[in-house]
């Protein structure tokens, strides 16, 4: 269904009123409605025999080699569906995970049920590939600002244009690094966005913001291995 159909069923002095409530609403919908479209029809899997590639919270990004899975009804998106819960996948059935700038949207009190979540699904020796705002970095580019708070706002709490977009946990390496551990991965390490054709994403992972001339990474890359 058209989301402007849907807009127009709702007066506009209700929308004007309940204009975040009416937002809500309507994303709401529209993820009620992919997931019944889903039930009909998805889009192509990657042909891919017996390897399966998981971008989780994919948002707008598509890649040729994963499956996607987000609460965002669009065309390319295989699972619509939140990413905390991965029960359309088998134990030990997913080769790799990849989670940009998505973990931080969950409560930190969640934070470790949805990374068991994830080891659960990977088979042995399979990979968790995540890019979440560094705080350790964000720190520095808010002193490198004359401590603007503006400079690091949006990194730290997300742009709250929609329910989606609200970030509620901050992580450094130490402390995600402790959570990945807890979890029961063996291995974690840095990750280089662009090193080969599973790396390449144009998205957060990526961005660096220019503060006096000078250009600041603000993610902080990890992979962890089963």
């Amino acid at each position: 269904m058209d989301s402007k159909k849907i807009k127009n069923k709702f007066p506009k002095k209700i929308r004007d009123k309940y204009r975040y409530s009416y937002k809500k609403s309507i994303q709401e919908i529209k993820t009620i409605i992919g997931k019944i479209q889903r039930q009909f029809s998805r889009p192509p899997f990657p042909k891919q025999e017996g390897v399966i590639n998981l971008n989780l919270g994919c948002g707008n990004i598509n890649h040729t080699k994963f499956i996607n899975i987000d609460l965002l009804n669009a065309p390319h998106i295989h699972y619509i569906r939140e990413i905390g819960n991965l029960r359309c996948f088998h134990d030990q059935s997913v080769d790799l995970i990849y989670a940009s700038h998505c973990l931080e949207h969950f409560p930190h009190s969640k934070v470790p049920k949805i990374l068991n979540e994830w080891f659960r699904v990977l088979k042995d020796d399979g990979i968790l590939r995540i890019s979440v705002p560094d705080f350790d970095l964000l720190l520095k580019i808010y002193e490198a600002n004359d401590n603007n708070i503006n400079t690091i706002k949006l990194m730290l709490m997300g742009e709250q244009n929609y329910q989606y977009n609200f970030h509620f946990t901050v992580f450094n390496r130490k402390s995600l690094e402790s959570l990945l551990h807890n979890s029961g991965f063996k291995i974690v390490k840095e990750w280089q966005p662009g090193t080969d054709e599973l790396t390449t994403f144009n998205d957060t992972s990526i961005l660096k913001l220019k503060i006096k001339g000078k250009d600041y990474p603000i993610s902080l890359n990890l992979e962890a291995a089963k």
